[in-house]
């Protein structure tokens, strides 16, 4: 895509922004110095409500927005469903339930320490920690490339070639030139980098509270400019149109809107040719991205080292909750705005060719007014930032408390505070070099990238993450097995060769379709690799000594396969638990939806939506209410 120069009036803005998120960590630098518990958990003394409006910014970035868009321009409302295996973060449902609290009953910083509480400090409680620091470590540098890549693709229409090349080109020249694109990508995790490091968590959540009143405002405006747009004639000409339905279709499959494929560019690879039948039967594949969400949010991870952060920093249950709802309620602006930028794209005639260039596109139209831009492309610069930057503060956290303090202690050294924090400092700088390093080399596409963290990666520690809290017998052992079988299938699908492309069996029709194996076939591939590590290694190695695990249960109160006469007295607790989990995914997908269907004008579908909203939000506001 062209680059095309903002005003300068934008510019002024942006740098304003800019210059705001400085102000912010320098302002809290100093508290977040004093010791590991403020720099990773800002001291437990953060307010439900900047953690909640932190975990609504850490969870909305560039890249997932542009990917987001372009499913809804090919594919409607159903591209809300479809990203049901991220998007959508079921696990903020699973932690409005259940998991915040537990998480915040286990007074630990990180899950690697968790793993101590669990299994005991002895071999197999180490070997889980170290594991799970590890697994941490992995899904936290791939994020940082996912969110770089996209950065780079989105920042860069924005600044002009000429600009880079008198910036960095005349300085340094090389045989190839620095694309602009690489520029824009260096220099937003220096700067993300940079501000996390000297203010910790504290600087991480008042930063995305800063963001989350400049990602709201951005998505009220476009929500209400895409509704003036809004028309049967343009509903009539929208590639995906034909799947605006709220409720997902059972049977069949989806097409790709009917595009010249010499056009198709990088959005296209998961897309294959025009016209082919893809995700069938539909309901096979929504079952399959929904039940990840959820067993993501039962592993307690939410496929992310920062999501149980927000919890482990929580001061009290009621807090845990106050701040998923707030969260739930702040993340449902994502999506009519997705939606808002793919009405306008159908308007402005433009995405065809690639959608993952909608969302700059649609910033340089002209179509917004001058001044408004520059606040958009701060919001989406901000999204992208708040992303980062827990990102980076979490991973950090587990190589400093589960990596670097094993180690010292085995020498006979005890770390400072003080050491602690320079090292996370270095560690900080360690992940965001490698994450930069890949992002440049391997990372030419924002779709690819994705899908490989979400559907191949994600599944390789899911089942054990969530085995742990629910399944008495489980020990540290099956942890470690099943955690590095599955992450050996997950790696071990990128040298698969390409299955044929005839001759197959039509039952094998959910695993291969138009010639590539399906989502279906690496959940279950992955996932049933990881089951039988967790199995083997569980009935390898002795269990967990009883008195570490009834001292865990006591003070967790976890549901699952235990004892029954521990549980006797937490029966009233978890039937309540497994009653607002259904109400809190009903809750959620009930206010993400409402938005879309008003915006769309489906005047039926929103008034039984906001029916489902209000009944569900008023019970799960009223057990906020009885917990106080």
């Amino acid at each position: 895509m062209a680059h095309t120069p903002l005003h300068p009036l934008d510019y002024s803005i942006v740098a304003a922004y800019l210059v705001g998120l400085i102000a912010i960590s320098l302002g809290v630098a100093r508290k977040a110095a004093r010791g590991t518990d403020d720099y990773f958990l800002g001291g437990k003394k953060l307010p439900w409500w900047a953690l909640g409006a932190s975990g609504m910014s850490s969870n909305l970035d560039a890249a997932g927005t542009m990917t987001i868009i372009s499913l809804i321009y090919l594919f409607g409302l159903h591209g809300f469903w479809i990203e049901m295996r991220g998007g959508v973060v079921l696990p903020i449902a699973v932690f409005l339930a259940f998991m915040g609290k537990w998480h915040q009953r286990s007074n630990v910083m990180t899950t690697g320490e968790w793993m101590l509480l669990r299994f005991g400090d002895g071999p197999q409680g180490r070997a889980a920690r170290y594991t799970a620091a590890l697994t941490y470590l992995v899904i936290t540098v791939g994020m940082v490339v996912f969110f770089l890549a996209a950065a780079g693709k989105f920042l860069a229409v924005f600044v002009p070639d000429a600009w880079n090349d008198q910036l960095i080109n005349s300085w340094w020249p090389l045989e190839n030139p620095v694309p602009t694109a690489t520029t824009c990508a260096v220099a937003m995790a220096l700067l993300a980098l940079g501000y996390t490091m000297i203010s910790g968590l504290y600087g991480v959540i008042w930063t995305d509270v800063f963001q989350a009143f400049l990602i709201g405002a951005a998505a009220i405006y476009i929500s209400i400019l895409a509704a003036t747009h809004v028309s049967p004639g343009l509903l009539a000409i929208w590639p995906g149109g034909q799947y605006n339905q709220v409720i997902p279709q059972i049977t069949g499959g989806l097409h790709e809107p009917d595009y010249d494929p010499s056009l198709q560019t990088s959005s296209y690879w998961m897309f294959v040719e025009s016209s082919v039948e893809h995700y069938s039967p539909f309901l096979l594949f929504l079952l399959f991205w929904a039940g990840k969400g959820i067993l993501e949010g039962l592993g307690g991870s939410g496929g992310s080292a920062y999501m149980a952060q927000r919890f482990y920093a929580a001061q009290d249950v009621p807090t845990v909750k106050k701040l998923c709802m707030l969260w739930t309620v702040l993340f449902s602006f994502r999506w009519p705005m997705v939606l808002g930028f793919a009405i306008l794209a159908i308007h402005l005639g433009i995405g065809s060719k690639d959608p993952e260039t909608i969302l700059p596109g649609v910033l340089t139209s002209g179509l917004i007014p001058i001044g408004v831009t520059g606040l958009i492309v701060a919001a989406i610069f901000a999204a992208s930032m708040s992303t980062f930057d827990s990102t980076i503060n979490a991973g950090a956290s587990y190589a400093v408390r589960d990596l670097y303090n094993p180690l010292a202690e085995t020498r006979g050294n005890t770390p400072s505070e003080k050491a602690q924090v320079r090292v996370a400092y270095l560690a900080s700088i360690l992940i965001v070099a490698l994450g930069l390093t890949i992002s440049l080399t391997l990372a030419d596409n924002i779709l690819g990238v994705w899908t490989t963290i979400v559907i191949q990666l994600f599944p390789a520690f899911l089942l054990p993450f969530a085995l742990r809290w629910f399944w008495h017998r489980f020990n540290g052992l099956g942890f470690t097995l099943g955690t590095a079988t599955g992450f050996a299938a997950a790696f071990s699908l990128t040298f698969l060769p390409p299955p044929p492309e005839a001759g197959l069996p039509e039952t094998l029709s959910v695993f291969i379709q138009n010639n590539v194996y399906t989502d279906i076939f690496t959940l279950s591939t992955v996932g049933l690799a990881s089951l039988i590590g967790c199995v083997a290694g569980t009935y390898l190695a002795p269990a967990t000594p009883n008195d570490q695990l009834k001292r865990f249960y006591h003070q967790i109160k976890p549901l699952g396969l235990w004892p029954r006469d521990w549980k006797t007295l937490d029966q009233r607790e978890h039937t309540a638990d497994l009653f607002r989990l259904i109400l809190a995914l009903v809750w959620q997908v009930s206010t993400f939806l409402l938005p879309m269907t008003l915006l769309l004008h489906m005047w039926t579908s929103a008034a039984v939506l906001a029916a489902v909203f209000a009944f569900t939000g008023t019970l799960l506001f009223f057990d906020i209410r009885r917990s106080n």
